[in-house]
């Protein structure tokens, strides 16, 4: 391949998975190509920009691209190997398929990683502000609220609850949080628990063999992971959808890349969605300051002896009612007028998300 070709190839690509509801913005230093240029060779940068979200037998991509199969299977297992696309085994064979950036691409990465990724990643990231990925509705993320945190004379949501997602699933598997190691590569280490990336999968068998990122797990192990973060004061948070959650991420605010976000903005309800906001009781609350120290978002202060909640920085994660040594705290449902049911589900979401981008994938599947 020419430098030319080579250069197309990196930008067609960039293009193409800026074409999925997810978005890959574009840097203008081109800070975007060089993180792809690290994840994909030129070869497989060309192929991964004509594949199809769908999925695609290798006859059948031969086949539309009017390629030789020849040599075309075992490239796309490096390809799958390397995290860069997905594959699967079907009832008419095996699959392959494009992934969005993120979620997908990025955090396939987790065993590659090393310094100078992390760093490209970091440059990305920052200069790119997560793109329509955050700028355009509806959100990405959802915060789960700490169930004992909520009223008890709420009625809460199955979708609300974290321990409901878990389960509800059939196979359970656990990751080391990648944002968590690209921080402590980039000399920046978490002090959270690094180990809280929960899978989910609706079968029963064989959900996670193939994958060598994640561990399977039992339910109950799923569920004292859930405990567990939550005393450490991370943040449950899933994909924004009512149905078919495939994750629960416990995040911090020092190192994941959305609730980095959150932090900074002094936007946070911009970046994901909740439905739940602390309410204090002045009577009970002795100002101790317990709950400012739990809240990674500066939602809450003390400025004559009782507590505050800033309702533009709340998202109602709970993390600060759970240790309240007075149970002053509690979480109380949003105003109707400013709750929202999360998107039904990841086909809609996507369909919403694409419209509000206004982008047309159809191309892509």
């Amino acid at each position: 391949m020419t430098t030319e070709d080579i250069d197309d190839a990196y930008e067609r690509l960039a293009e193409v998975l800026d074409k999925i509801p997810n978005s890959y913005a574009s840097v203008e230093d081109g800070t975007h190509l060089k993180v792809l240029r690290w994840i994909f060779t030129p070869e497989e940068a060309g192929l991964a920009s004509r594949m199809k979200l769908r999925g695609e037998t290798v006859e059948e991509m031969a086949d539309r691209l009017e390629l030789h199969i020849e040599g075309m299977e075992g490239m796309l297992e490096t390809m799958y190997e390397k995290g860069q696309i997905r594959a699967w085994n079907s009832s008419t064979g095996r699959r392959y398929a494009l992934i969005p950036f993120a979620v997908g691409i990025y955090e396939e990465q987790l065993d590659r990683m090393d310094k100078e990724f992390a760093q490209l990643a970091e440059d990305y990231f920052v200069k790119g502000r997560g793109g329509e990925l955050f700028s355009t509705e509806p959100a990405v993320f959802r915060v789960i609220p700490i169930n004992e945190a909520v009223s008890t004379e709420l009625e809460i949501h199955p979708y609300d609850v974290a321990e409901e997602i878990v389960r509800n699933s059939k196979s359970w598997g656990l990751r080391e949080c990648i944002c968590k190691k690209q921080q402590e590569l980039l000399d920046n280490p978490c002090k959270y628990p690094k180990s809280v990336c929960l899978i989910f999968a609706p079968q029963k068998e064989s959900a996670f063999d193939e994958d060598e990122l994640t561990q399977s797990i039992t339910m109950e192990e799923s569920l004292k992971i859930l405990h567990e973060s939550e005393q450490a004061g991370l943040v449950h948070c899933t994909m924004n959808i009512q149905s078919g959650n495939n994750y629960i991420c416990n995040c911090c605010t020092c190192c994941c890349n959305v609730l980095r976000g959150v932090s900074l903005s002094g936007t946070p309800h911009a970046f994901v969605k909740a439905n739940f906001i602390v309410s204090v009781d002045a009577e009970l609350c002795s100002g101790c300051g317990t709950c400012v120290e739990r809240c990674q978002f500066d939602a809450l202060s003390i400025p004559e002896d009782i507590s505050v909640v800033n309702p533009d920085l709340c998202v109602g994660c709970g993390v600060c009612v759970i240790t309240c040594p007075e149970g002053a705290l509690e979480l109380k449902s949003l105003k109707a007028a400013e709750m929202k049911k999360p998107v039904e589900s990841f086909m809609d979401w996507m369909t919403q998300k694409a419209i509000s981008r206004g982008v047309d994938p159809s191309d892509l599947l």
